[in-house]
């Protein structure tokens, strides 16, 4: 039943015997242990000269007996960590290696009489409790979904076809929770001072949460990510606020939303609105304004004409729609030229331009620009100014993209709990920041 082999399942072994079991048709008989004597009296009367180690050895390696025992060089009771154990028989463990080889390991049992508990030789650096595959192979599920994304059922199936091991899904979906945090801080850059804020929304079991990252434009890399059930603007300033020191705020992109540039501003932010942002909220605007002129023109052809058809009546609007909208496509064209200017000063005198011309600007985009964009133009031009050209990005089209790469729209209803998505999110984000290193490196 016992073979020799040159390798052992269990790294970090002190003695050269490698003999242990091979997983095959017997089975492996339990030795018959003795009953331990009542000596609890005795023991409760050493207990003060015992001398208990209070911490987990740094270091531990293992041996192996003629028998085929795994056992502690320096045994010691996981509860307490003392080392005035003794043994007390053995347990049969099913390992199974990286490679998809299954081994029959007996590990030692025993007892401390300091604790009066019992325990059992543990690998947790190869194998987690209670778990027959190592972490090495879990470990290769992480990394494949880090670049992948793969369902928990297909990465099953990949063991199963390249290993032979016959890996539940369940196995795989535990072996991705790497983090009990909601908070992630990268240690792993130093922060540049150009930064894009935005919040994603997530819809899990219990409702929406938000996803509030902070990237950095200059790393290509995420400084920190928060998941919360608020999108509040006091989520968003204690959020910033915990991520950054002073010294490491400089200029900050953002969305439109409103509040915004209250809070960056008290974090000490220069505030670059997003321009995308900005032709979002202008389309918008103009959507509205053609539905509104839409019903204006159906109402004008039909007193005009009170026996007009519907075909005429349509063919009417749609040629008096489409001559506004080309007026309105002009002029909006014209507008964000500005934002091809390549310098600020260029870009202040295109400002002095359109304010002359605004009258003469269609009704929807003079009175969006007067209103809205105008009393606060700089906040749209910090990317020219001299010290933040290359740096700080017109848009948060950054964070947009690492959004998707880390948690595609699509697998977004796949997760039910805070901790399984952003498990997941933290999983690609390992990906990114592999992909990121090696870039550079290059």
């Amino acid at each position: 039943m016992y073979e020799l082999k040159k390798t052992s399942p269990i790294n970090n072994m002190k003695s050269i015997q490698y003999i242990f079991c091979v997983e095959c048709e017997d089975t492996v008989e339990r030795e018959s242990v003795s009953e331990m004597e009542d000596n609890s009296v005795q023991l409760e009367l050493m207990n003060p000269f015992y001398e208990v180690k209070c911490e987990k050895p740094s270091d531990v390696s293992f041996d192996m007996d003629e028998k085929g025992v795994f056992s502690y060089s320096d045994p010691f009771c996981k509860h307490c960590y003392s080392h005035k154990v003794t043994k007390h028989g053995y347990n049969v463990r099913d390992l199974i290696t990286e490679d998809g080889e299954h081994y029959t390991a007996k590990v030692q049992r025993y007892y401390c009489p300091v604790c009066g508990k019992y325990s059992q030789t543990e690998f947790t650096d190869q194998y987690e409790n209670y778990c027959n595959f190592s972490n090495e192979t879990k470990a290769q599920s992480i990394s494949v979904r880090e670049i992948s994304g793969y369902p928990f059922r297909k990465m099953k199936d990949l063991y199963q076809i390249f290993s032979g091991v016959a890996i539940s899904h369940e196995t795989v979906r535990k072996a991705q929770i790497i983090t009990d945090d909601l908070f992630y801080l990268n240690k792993e850059i130093i922060p540049s001072g150009f930064y894009g804020y935005d919040v994603q929304w997530e819809p899990l079991d219990d409702g929406f949460h938000y996803r509030h990252l902070l990237f950095d434009l200059v790393n290509n890399a995420p400084v920190a990510e928060l998941l919360s059930p608020n999108e509040d603007l006091k989520t968003s300033y204690d959020f910033i606020n915990k991520s950054l020191k002073p010294k490491e705020r400089k200029a900050i992109v953002t969305d439109l939303k409103p509040g915004y540039d209250s809070i960056m501003m008290k974090l000490g932010f220069k505030h670059q609105h997003c321009i995308y942002h900005l032709r979002l909220a202008i389309n918008e605007r103009i959507k509205k304004y053609l539905k509104q002129k839409d019903i204006e023109f159906r109402i004008q052809f039909q007193n005009k004409n009170k026996k007009i058809s519907q075909y005429q009546l349509n063919k009417l609007v749609k040629k008096e729609l489409n001559t506004l909208k080309d007026e309105i496509n002009i002029y909006k064209q014209l507008f964000f030229e500005l934002f091809e200017q390549q310098t600020y000063n260029k870009a202040i005198n295109y400002i002095n331009l359109l304010k002359n011309e605004i009258n003469n600007f269609p009704e929807v985009l003079k009175n969006y620009l007067i209103k809205n964009f105008f009393p606060e133009y700089k906040k749209f031009l910090w990317f020219l100014k001299k010290e933040f050209k290359g740096k700080l990005t017109r848009t948060d089209n950054c964070s947009e993209m690492y959004f998707h790469a880390t948690l595609p729209k699509a697998e977004k209803k796949r997760y039910r709990t805070m901790n399984g998505i952003f498990n997941q999110i933290c999983n690609r984000k390992n990906g990114w920041m592999k992909k990121i290193k090696f870039q550079l490196t290059k």
